[in-house]
């Protein structure tokens, strides 16, 4: 049995459900892509900015031979839709942080060359490397690229987590596979921030999955289409032909506690320090911190302009965080008459004064 092999058969036995090897050459075509981007403003800003580091491995591990890809699938199967007002959150967020199990896994694997190997040495990232990770896994045979610019496996779709290694070891490498995207153009009409383009064009300053984690100001045309988001989003996949047949179990890792991948939107917006890291703080969602999912939930509250969650609104104009008092009160105004008088009477106890200038301008129905 070729060396290849083992490590697949052990990191199957191990929970790896995808492992493909690459040469260390350099990803010419991602850089092509990045540049084209940045000239464009689309880049997310999350990505390697570095682009000598982004195409070629040899600036980070300068003795590597080639690249270890790995997949575990995720796909958890979909669940009754609830009557209460709550949120989405992203099915890779759903359970344990995927970094953390991915890494554990990689590590096992990894000690497991060493036993064959005493001279073994090797770099592992997932989602923290300077390559892309969607890149290696396309490069190693993992799967193709869809329109949405996720990587399409055989077996789970485009449910799966990625993540690579950089090592000393002669492997040899894997082919691309040939398979491509069916080319319905569902994303592209499905993307709700309009982020997905003809031609594998992307726009990431668009895309919910990025704007539900950015800090930076969502400007109110913004807010309308991100609906219930709290974190992510996964209408591009949900959407996706390709995605459809995928029967697998996920892991347990992956299967959500109780109510967090789909938490009621007032208990999200009350949500303290406390629960936060109880809930979240050890999963994918939680590493933007507690306000940002907070912020998310009270633009929710407002595209969902239910009456009943104006008490848990109220009670976000008392936040200590402009930014929280600044969110409820749009959202307050996006419910309706209901929430005039509320800001009739916050307006008398606000002393930021751009959230005064928003209250007027909402009042007076500018």
């Amino acid at each position: 049995m070729m060396f290849e092999d083992k490590i697949r058969s052990y990191g199957k036995s191990i929970g790896i459900d995808l492992i493909g090897f690459t040469t260390i050459e350099p990803f010419e075509r991602i850089g092509n892509v990045q540049r084209a981007r940045h000239k464009k403003g689309h880049l997310s800003g999350f990505e390697e900015h570095d682009l000598d580091k982004r195409m070629n491995p040899l600036i980070t591990m300068e003795n590597a031979k080639s690249i270890i890809a790995i997949g575990i699938g995720y796909y958890h199967g979909d669940e009754t839709p609830m009557e209460e007002p709550y949120g989405e959150i992203t099915r890779s967020a759903w359970g344990k942080d995927y970094h953390h199990v991915l890494m554990e896994k990689f590590l096992r694997l990894m000690s497991y060359i060493k036993e064959s190997i005493s001279d073994f040495e090797y770099k592992a990232f997932v989602d923290t490397g300077p390559l892309s990770d969607r890149e290696v896994a396309y490069r190693a045979g993992l799967g193709w690229f869809g329109k949405n610019n996720m990587l399409i496996t055989k077996d789970f779709g485009s449910w799966v987590f990625l993540g690579y290694a950089l090592t000393n070891l002669f492997l040899t490498p894997d082919q691309p596979m040939v398979e491509n995207c069916l080319g319905c153009n569902l994303c592209i009409e499905a993307c709700p921030g309009g982020a997905l383009e003809d031609g594998y064009g992307m726009n990431a300053r668009k895309c919910l999955s990025y704007i539900t984690q950015t800090k930076e100001e969502i400007e109110e045309e913004t807010r309308e289409k991100m609906g219930n988001a709290i974190y992510g989003c996964d209408v591009c996949q949900n959407v996706c032909p390709h995605n459809r047949p995928i029967s697998h179990k996920v892991k347990g890792d992956f299967i959500p506690e109780g109510r967090t991948h789909r938490p009621h939107i007032g208990r999200l917006i009350q949500m303290s320090n406390k629960e936060f890291k109880a809930l979240y703080k050890d999963t994918a969602a939680g590493w933007r911190g507690k306000n940002n999912l907070r912020r998310n939930a009270i633009i929710a509250a407002g595209n969902a302009k239910d009456p009943g969650l104006l008490p848990y609104l109220m009670e976000a104009l008392k936040d200590d965080s402009i930014m929280i008092r600044k969110y409820a009160v749009w959202a307050i105004h996006k419910i309706g008459w209901e929430g005039k008088a509320i800001l009739e009477q916050h307006l008398r106890l606000e002393k930021d004064q751009e959230i005064i200038k928003e209250i007027i301008r909402y009042l007076e129905g500018e």
